[in-house]
């Protein structure tokens, strides 16, 4: 015993040296960041709650309690370099979505799939030894950057790869109203007079075949100029962003496409105007935008400038549209934040007069109640009138819907903004589209953790 205890004494320097060396590696000391999302939930009709919204599409009456999904995000990034004011950086991240809240083992590789069937013996194969249907893996970032290597411009970042560049979102709807994210490269921060002046290029690809028109197997590279500008304006920010989209299309493709029916638009533009400033203790954002040809839907969609579009037109497609919103989160007391968001949208569309065409409103208020640094109670209500599925507008669906929910949560620190937060909650919806889905009045019951580091 008196040997075996003297060799752990002669062993524990060299452990705690290991440990110290290990500590300091480069490995260790990589940027680890995130989001996730899941929960479950029930409802006084049996089943599972149902969803108006979604990451894709938004959620135009909020979307407390209205998250049907497992969604996370994990990024790892790393700063390589670092001599004379020059930094290489690498960042990636992976992200992972379930539409199903109701299985204990959920695979990473998607819902199963059928390869085989052999009805002779009636066995079926599948793709997948999953008994349930799983979820969706996609790389969303994998890109590097560099600061400090223009001559001219030591302050802005060189930047090339997959990333999510300079999104903007409305938190409570999980609206993001400019998106431009993907394959690209760009110059961004660099010092033009009071402010500062970013330049990108990015890609958004679309598959060549149409209706009536032979499959070339290949895709239409739409490719994306996107140019912004953000400086002081009395006692706030003003920034302004500009995309045009263009088809870069092969001569194969032009040939074909110049034999359509229909003539399409092959380029399109998108602007938007933000002006923020700081007010009662938070913050407040007003944005217009403004889109039209091969990117007239984008200041309609829920994400803002994702697409540039080549494919001809059909009756129902929007081809201009226009969108003024307001959001923001302020302090009415030490005790009391309030999150808010005001929505107009409106759209023109092929084969369709202006009187006929697409519009939405939406309103959503949340205000939050801290009872002590780590619990409050979260109203949140709101409405929208209106409605556009993403393709085709057409008279029948312009429906309305309201939504009451009310939360017990259990945060980390008083602020709006603090995550990880447990909640549980239970609330209604109500009005047309409720009523399609026999949802109108149906009390909803669950639980949520929302975390991001």
């Amino acid at each position: 015993m008196q040997n075996k205890k003297r060799f752990l004494a002669n062993k524990l320097p060299l452990a705690a040296a290991i440990t110290a060396a290990v500590m300091a590696t480069p490995a260790l000391a990589v940027d680890f960041h995130g989001y996730a999302r899941a929960g479950l939930s029930t409802t006084s009709d049996g089943g599972e709650q149902l969803c108006y919204g979604s990451g894709a599409n938004a959620h135009t009456v909020g979307r407390l309690g209205d998250e049907c999904d497992t969604y996370g995000e994990l990024s790892l990034g790393d700063e390589l370099f670092n001599q004379d004011g020059k930094v290489f950086r690498f960042d990636t991240m992976v992200a992972y979505q379930a539409t199903n809240q109701g299985n204990d083992y959920q695979s990473l590789s998607g819902p199963n799939e059928v390869i085989g069937v052999d009805f002779e013996n009636e066995q079926t194969t599948l793709g997948s030894s999953e008994p349930w249907a799983g979820g969706d893996i996609a790389l969303r970032q994998a890109y590097g950057s560099a600061k400090g290597v223009i001559g001219w411009a030591p302050e802005a970042t060189l930047w090339a790869g997959k990333r999510f560049y300079q999104r903007k979102d409305v938190h409570i709807l999980d609206l993001y109203y400019v998106n431009n994210s993907g394959y690209g490269a760009g110059l961004e921060g660099v010092d033009v007079g009071p402010g500062k002046a970013s330049f990108a290029v990015t890609n958004f690809d679309t598959p060549s075949r149409h209706s009536g028109d032979s499959d070339d197997g290949l895709y239409v590279q739409n490719n994306k100029l996107d140019l912004r500008y953000a400086f002081p304006v009395g006692p706030g920010n003003l920034e302004l962003i500009g995309i045009y989209g263009y088809a870069d299309l092969t001569d194969a493709q032009d040939e074909a496409q110049a034999n359509l029916a229909k003539e399409i638009d092959r380029d399109g533009y998108f602007f938007t105007a933000e002006y923020s400033q700081g007010v009662m203790g938070g913050f407040n954002k007003f944005v217009v935008q403004y889109a039209e040809g091969s990117m007239g839907h984008q200041a309609y969609v829920a994400h803002g400038g994702g697409e540039s579009l080549n494919s001809t037109w059909w009756d129902g497609t929007i081809k201009e549209s226009w969108r003024v919103l307001d959001w923001g989160v302020i302090k009415l007391s030490d005790k009391i934040e309030l999150g808010y968001s005001a929505i107009y949208q409106q759209g023109k569309t092929h084969g369709n007069t202006a009187e006929d065409s697409p519009h939405l409103m939406s309103v959503v208020l949340r205000p939050e109640y801290n009872w002590t640094n780590f619990m409050k109670t979260t109203l949140e209500v709101g409405y929208d009138s209106g409605f556009y599925d993403g393709s085709v507008w057409s008279e029948d669906n312009d429906k309305d819907l309201q939504k009451v929910i009310v939360a017990q949560e259990w945060s980390a620190g008083p602020s709006f903004w603090a995550r990880p937060t447990i909640r549980v909650y239970a609330g209604s919806f109500f009005g047309d589209r409720a009523e399609d889905r026999d949802d109108d009045g149906n009390i909803r019951v669950g639980a949520q953790v929302e975390a991001w580091w």
